[in-house]
């Protein structure tokens, strides 16, 4: 098989556009364990693809900018969908140059494929590296997905899309996704699939900490990857989640959310074995929490929601005060972000109508089960840079809920630490990471 090739990261596009207010915060942190006074995981390097482009560059630029990646659905039927615009991955040509060296046109193969090559190589780590790791059993890939390649419309959904599966959707399962992730990296048996609806990246990545933490792995790709296709938005334009214009999270005019498509993947590694090297953040810890009051809708109180932000907490061993921005959930429907509202306020009190939050979803769609992995990427910039990006569609005087949403333009916060991000999946499954900045390097 093809091997990895090291890429350079994507030039930066554009200055930072101008930031409001500053809102200071306490110093960084070490690569301690505040809990257990273990090495913490550490983040080492990070890839996605998004509406808003190829590369984490790409997305991040996006954000800042306030652009969007909402745009016409293209690819399958309209008739019976509430709405036809999505966050849609633009075309370009590292898309065809992925499809012709490995051989695939499914999209989420590809957009999994990008995001992991673009990681990999941001964490400094080659063929050579990777495959060895593998092939003694020691990395692991964790590829959170909705529900994979298992819904395929023959009717609305081009010929591409069953080409990997011969025409069969019935092979499209998620063992056949992790098989077929195996195959593509070259590296029998790395792959494992986590489906938990919307939370499955999100619990990616806290498995990914789980595992290095348990000394079961030196190296996880953990991230999520996630494509449109029309069974999905007929189900959901049934459900009426979806809204009738553009997703506005937290803003009273809200009406729903749309979905998006891509890939987001994390490298996590043990502290101990970067010493002397660069690294983006320290996973210092994950919460999990599951809804049981219904089938689709959150509990409605957000219980389920602050269970998992405690958790989180608890066990990265930091206070709520010490958490200086929340990237929210931010769906955009109006169960799901009061919900989140009455969580931020049970787990923050009245801080929370200061502590700066935002949802990026109005940018790039709800990726599904990529949603918090490429979420997660946007965090650790935000604690990279110290600026929170905007959410779009939502003007000061609209907010909802009593929280400190960042709108019009990215807000610099101060010797920013600490930041949790949000994932509350249909169905009831919640998962929170928390992320803490650090000095850059692991002291050798």
């Amino acid at each position: 098989m093809p091997g990895w090739r090291r890429r350079r990261p994507p030039p930066r596009s554009a200055p930072d556009p101008p930031v409001d207010d500053t809102v200071a915060r306490p110093p960084a942190t070490d690569f301690i364990c505040r809990r257990t006074h273990q090495m913490l995981p550490i983040i080492t390097g990070m890839g996605c693809i998004s509406a808003l482009g190829h590369g984490v560059d790409a997305l991040w630029n996006g954000l800042l900018h306030g652009r969007s990646g909402i745009r016409p659905i293209t690819s399958f039927a309209h008739d019976g969908l509430r709405n036809v615009k999505a966050g849609i991955v633009p075309d370009g040509p590292e898309l065809g140059a992925f499809a012709h060296e490995y051989g695939i046109r499914h999209r989420l193969l590809l957009y999994a494929l990008i995001a992991i090559d673009e990681a990999l190589a941001d964490a400094g780590i080659d063929r050579a590296d990777f495959k060895e790791k593998a092939a003694r059993g020691r990395a692991v890939v964790l590829l959170g997905t909705s529900l994979g390649m298992s819904l395929v419309d023959r009717d609305g959904v081009p010929d591409e899309v069953l080409t990997i599966h011969d025409g069969d959707p019935d092979n499209a399962d998620l063992d056949r996704l992790a098989a077929e992730a195996d195959r593509l990296l070259g590296a029998p048996g790395v792959t494992m699939i986590v489906s938990t609806a919307c939370a499955s990246s999100t619990h990616a990545l806290a498995l990914a900490r789980d595992l290095i933490r348990a000394g079961e792995a030196e190296l996880v790709v953990a991230g999520g990857a996630d494509s449109l296709d029309r069974m999905k938005y007929l189900g959901h334009s049934a459900l009426q989640t979806l809204s009738l214009d553009v997703p506005r999270p937290f803003s009273t005019a809200r009406d729903g959310t749309l979905f998006g498509e891509g890939a987001g993947f994390l490298v996590v590694e043990p502290a101990r074995a970067r010493a002397g090297r660069p690294v983006r953040a320290a996973l210092v810890g994950a919460g999990y929490s599951t809804d049981i009051t219904h089938v689709t809708a959150p509990d409605p109180e957000g219980s389920g929601a602050a269970m998992a932000m405690r958790s989180a907490l608890i066990d990265s061993g930091i206070t709520p005060e010490a958490v200086g921005h929340v990237n929210l959930h931010g769906s955009g429907t109006a169960l799901n972000d009061i919900a989140e509202a009455k969580a931020m306020a049970a787990v923050f009190g009245s801080a929370a109508a200061a502590l700066p939050a935002t949802s990026i979803k109005a940018a790039v769609g709800h990726a599904m089960g990529a949603a918090g992995a490429i979420e997660a990427i946007a965090t650790i910039r935000t604690l990279e840079t110290g600026l929170v990006p905007p959410t779009l569609g939502l003007g000061p005087l609209e907010v909802d809920g009593g929280l400190d949403i960042v709108t019009g333009s990215p807000r610099r916060v101060d010797d920013l630490v600490f930041a949790l991000s949000n994932s509350f999946g249909f169905g009831g499954a919640n998962g929170v990471v928390a992320l803490a900045k650090t000095s850059g390097e692991v002291p050798a």
